[in-house]
């Protein structure tokens, strides 16, 4: 997939307060936790990067291909190189 990029760089506070209503790990992979949070009633995806500890704020279809891929016997390297490509859409 050649869109993937994150929606911009968020803090720490920007998670917990997209994420006051609940959040998951929907899993990891090379350095890198994919996960989902809610506030009220409005979703976000976030991709955390260990290596860094930087946050990204990435959009459904993304993280939806992300998961399927991942969760449905994906290519890891595949999956590792969206990340990768991700984080590098900001930096």
């Amino acid at each position: 997939m050649d869109n993937m990029k994150a929606l911009k760089e968020i803090t720490v506070d920007d998670y917990m307060n997209l994420s006051q209503n609940g959040a998951r790990t929907l899993f990891d992979i090379g350095g890198y936790r994919v996960l989902d949070g809610v506030k009220d009633e409005q979703k976000s995806y976030f991709v955390k990067n260990f290596a860094t500890e930087r946050w990204y704020l990435i959009d459904m279809v993304i993280c939806y291909e992300l998961v399927t891929a991942f969760h449905c016997g994906g290519f890891k390297p595949y999956i590792k190189e969206c990340l990768d490509d991700i984080v590098s859409s900001i930096d």
